[in-house]
């Protein structure tokens, strides 16, 4: 069985039996993959310590023979990606990444390692909502803030658009109908995405987290 070897971001680890677990990872150069970590719960195991989320890791695995779930050999611990305080935080994005890059898409380490780079350095409630939105914008979920989503007429950022049915839309396409989006809205998710020092108001933020979440609703109902 051919070893593989390469930078990882643990979305999550679950129990199997009474020593294991089963990782479910997103790596540089593989796309997402599930491993099994024999004995990693036993308390002398040498994967205690070094199977931690939101830290850079590097692992190095066996494939399986059969199937499509390999064995983990090795891992190294490298570094955190994220301050203490934001640790909490940053198991929402973990929970937003395995979403958004399923198994068999050869993509999210990237995206995710971004994301979480944003939300370092910016606030943590703004930062969340930024840095959901960059993996959304990575994985095809939403487009940008100067135009309709649904006819794809660019739309001045001096005017208001609407939030209806998880599209950003003009004026005609919404027919006045939907969550507001001002244009100081729409102006201030585009600079707090690319700009750290901009800051975003509390309501602003609201608006951006109840678009988050009414996309990740549309798309649970849409794959049910």
């Amino acid at each position: 069985m051919m070893e593989q070897k390469d930078d990882a971001l643990l979305l999550r680890a679950l129990p199997f039996s009474d020593s294991s677990l089963i990782l479910h990872l997103l790596t540089k150069n593989h796309g997402r993959i599930s491993l099994m970590a024999r004995g990693a719960r036993r308390t002398k195991s040498p994967y205690r310590a070094s199977l931690m989320p939101l830290h850079h890791l590097n692992i190095r695995w066996r494939e399986p023979r059969t199937g499509s779930m390999g064995t983990l050999i090795e891992v190294q611990r490298l570094k955190p990606l994220l301050q203490e305080q934001k640790m909490l935080a940053g198991q929402t994005l973990l929970a937003k990444a395995s979403i958004l890059f399923p198994d068999g898409v050869h993509a999210g380490f990237n995206e995710l390692w971004n994301a979480l780079h944003t939300l370092s350095h910016r606030p943590e409630d703004s930062g969340v909502a930024a840095a959901i939105w960059s993996m959304m914008l990575d994985a095809g979920w939403v487009g940008d803030f100067e135009h309709c989503w649904q006819c794809s007429e660019m739309i001045h950022l001096s005017e208001v658009m609407f939030w209806k049915h998880s599209h950003l839309c003009c004026v005609t396409c919404a027919q006045h109908q939907g969550l507001t989006v001002s244009s100081g809205c729409r102006k201030s998710f585009r600079n707090h995405l690319t700009n750290s020092n901009i800051q975003l108001a509390d309501s602003y933020t609201n608006i951006w987290n109840e678009m988050i979440r009414s996309s990740f609703s549309a798309h649970q109902i849409k794959h049910n």
